[in-house]
């Protein structure tokens, strides 16, 4: 396969921003190892197992394996929804992949061009103008901690490379959204019947239609850059969806985003003067304006109460109502942001809005 192609492709990967457990700001969360991705048994206990089937006996007394997994079944739930979630997104990119080959190779016939290289030259790359000296700098700013406080003049042509990389991967990605519409690709993988993960909607913020038939919780927080590309998704999920569904947000401050905890305080306190949404719209909209100064000019924006928002900011209650919602999230089986729970199902990361109609549409499918 061409080597440009390989390269762009590659920079669509979906990501989220995962939480260091040494990091997390829930101190029993931080001791609790997540444990890896891995297929259910092909035979013995797990799912489908009788209940009522002994798995241990001892002299005077037994042990059924209902026993056993009334203790573990949450963790039980997410190795199955991870199994489930992996094999899908792997069938997933192996069928976008394979699209992409066949779609590129078509237009690169089509256009009389040597080799997709060659189209891909001509429709990407030369699109694509070299990043200016304020654009580097910007994402230098951006990759500090990656970088580990490198000065700039030694890593400036590493950066310069890596944003003239995710420049060429937008248009790249851009450009072959072009191709699906003109030459009608459609997707009809099945997502997978999925368990179920208990999830509560505690008393957070929520949009949408209060009684509608779906429900999604997402967990995200305020500095993570594939939260704020998930909430035009989710904006999109909402116009699309209108009235069919209600989306609650609960805060997951990740342990490494030092203004995560500040900003969602932030919000929710704009939210005792009725103007949650507003904030949580200018935050998302400016992840790289947190700081205190920010934070105040985004309630001024707002024209809140400065004086009863700062006191609600000062209260223990505000903070604590934070951790409540991380330590919830890691007791469901979050690890990273963006994480969403439709109608109790699991989804991960920065997703595009195909994989939350695969799942809406199949809840709505059944009444």
């Amino acid at each position: 396969m061409p080597r440009t192609f390989l390269a762009l492709s590659a920079l669509l990967s979906l990501a989220a921003c995962e939480t260091k457990m040494t990091e997390a700001p829930a101190a029993e969360a931080a001791k609790k190892a997540e444990p890896a991705p891995a297929a259910p048994a092909a035979s013995g206990g797990s799912k489908g197992t009788d209940p009522a089937a002994v798995v241990a006996t001892w002299n005077g007394g037994q042990l059924t394996y209902a026993d056993v997994e009334k203790d573990v079944k949450s963790q039980l739930i997410k190795l199955e929804v991870d199994y489930l979630t992996n094999r899908y997104q792997t069938e997933s990119q192996a069928t976008e992949q394979a699209v992409m080959k066949a779609v590129l190779e078509a237009e690169a016939k089509a256009k009389g061009a040597a080799d997709v290289d060659a189209l891909l030259k001509v429709e990407v790359e030369d699109k694509v103008p070299a990043p200016t000296e304020d654009e580097v700098r910007a994402h230098y700013n951006v990759l500090q901690r990656n970088l580990r406080g490198a000065p700039y003049e030694e890593v400036a042509d590493r950066v310069r490379q890596d944003l003239l990389r995710r420049k060429q991967g937008e248009r790249f990605g851009a450009y072959f959204e072009e191709l699906k519409s003109r030459y009608g690709v459609k997707t009809t993988l099945p997502f997978p019947d999925m368990p179920r993960i208990p999830i509560s909607v505690d008393d957070d913020p929520s949009k949408g239609n209060a009684n509608a038939a779906i429900t999604i919780v997402q967990f995200a927080e305020f500095q993570c850059p594939y939260c704020g590309q998930a909430d035009k998704v989710v904006e999109q999920v909402l116009k699309e969806y209108d009235g069919k569904v209600k989306m609650v947000f609960r805060d997951y401050p990740l342990g490494f985003h030092d203004r995560a905890v500040p900003a969602a305080v932030a919000a929710n306190c704009a939210g005792e003067q009725g103007k949650y949404w507003e904030m949580h719209t200018l935050l998302m909209s400016n992840q790289r304006a947190l700081e205190e100064a920010d934070l105040l000019a985004h309630a001024t924006t707002l024209q809140l109460d400065l004086g009863k928002w700062s006191t609600c900011r000062q209260d223990p209650k505000q903070a604590a109502e934070v951790q409540k919602d991380f330590e919830d999230g890691s007791a469901a089986g979050v690890s990273g942001t963006p994480a969403f729970f439709i109608n109790g199902i699991f989804l991960s990361g920065a997703l595009p809005i195909e994989e939350f109609r695969s799942v809406i549409d199949r809840e709505l499918a059944k009444g």
